[in-house]
């Protein structure tokens, strides 16, 4: 069987539901043929998924995939930063809910760990106020990464090198997801500086990020899902632009708060010029697929669908809608969410 390898990304600011995208697709491989997803950066970003008993997990360290497949291998890779704390959390509340990670867990020594220092150097920065920073202490520890100050995860629990665990996953014809985290606009060069996070959001730089490359012999297949939502949003404070900037009451929606910070979330409108933009420095269709999730939002009468539909089946303002948001970010729509646990697949 041929190997596999896809990167998850956002192709706004975050918030786009990368975590139901790795879910549904971790759910296409149960059992059969060796899977594994890679979670990369730090716990500044929350992705949800929702398990097959409708229990939502909204997982800051821990890949997504986790509660959805239970024979995925569960991966940290050596790019990413760790705070221990809520890796114990995440631990605990997955074993006691049903979902045992513990023997399926490896996380890279070359990890950052996350010491509490940082909080406080980005805090003193008031990196908050300034940038709408989470806060959680991921730039400063990237920095003090550079500066070679920074503790690795070394031995210490569950430890173990996962690019070779990636390595030997994809020599088995296996399929791999990488977990990215944040969005293309936020990304340190995406022209937002510096009002951005600390690294650039491609697919290219999470491989770098998992010590994989996609064109190494042993990778068959590449594929990016570029995730996007009908109204992109920021996180609330001095987080920079947004376009055709809204409010929740004027799209008829709750408000929604940010899974780590649980702030309001700022919201805008449709940017085609930022998609399309992600969608080339992702390197443009075919590789790049589009994954429109929270399209019940804005058509309900298609909330819960799932499974395969003909885009000519579709009611007409939902195909109209998915034909105009291709020709604006040329590439393709393959996934579209319909509601918190819901994705239907287009063919």
């Amino acid at each position: 069987m041929p190997s596999h390898l896809i990167a998850v990304v956002g192709g706004q600011y975050g918030s786009e539901g990368k975590g139901a995208i790795a879910a549904h697709l971790a759910r296409q491989y149960h059992g059969g043929r060796p899977t594994a997803t890679i979670r990369v950066a730090g716990p500044n970003a929350g992705h949800t998924s929702i398990d097959d008993n409708g229990t939502p997990w909204p997982l800051r360290t821990i890949p997504a995939t986790a509660p959805v497949n239970p024979t995925e291998r569960l991966l940290i890779a050596p790019g990413s930063e760790i705070d221990p704390t809520v890796l114990d959390h995440e631990l605990t509340i997955l074993e006691r809910g049903g979902h045992p990670v513990n023997h399926r867990l490896t996380i890279d020594p070359q990890a950052t760990i996350l010491d509490p220092i940082y909080i406080e150097e980005e805090t003193a920065l008031t990196m908050h106020e300034r940038l709408g920073s989470t806060g959680k202490g991921i730039g400063a520890a990237r920095a003090a990464r550079i500066m070679r100050t920074a503790r690795t995860w070394g031995d210490r629990p569950f430890s173990g090198d996962t690019v070779a665990a990636a390595n030997d996953t994809l020599d088995m014809g296996g399929r791999i997801i990488i977990e990215g985290t944040q969005g293309y606009g936020l990304g340190l060069h995406a022209g937002h500086y510096p009002q951005c996070t600390s690294s650039d959001c491609r697919a290219i730089d999470f491989c770098a990020m998992a010590g994989l490359n996609p064109w190494q012999a042993n990778i068959d297949r590449f594929t990016i899902y570029v995730t996007i939502r009908p109204n992109p949003i920021r996180v609330a404070g001095n987080s920079g632009p947004l376009h055709g900037e809204t409010t929740w009451d004027a799209l008829g929606l709750p408000v929604e708060l940010t899974t780590v910070t649980k702030k309001p979330r700022r919201v805008g409108s449709w940017d085609a010029d930022l998609v399309r933009a992600a969608v080339q420095a992702n390197g443009g269709a075919p590789t790049v697929r589009l994954a429109v999730t929270m399209m019940d939002h804005v058509h309900p009468e298609i909330a819960g669908w799932a499974g395969e539909h003909k885009i000519e089946d579709l009611p007409i303002k939902v195909r109209t809608h998915i034909w105009d948001i291709e020709s604006d970010a040329g590439a393709n729509v393959y996934l579209v969410g319909t509601g918190p646990a819901t994705v239907m697949e287009v063919i």
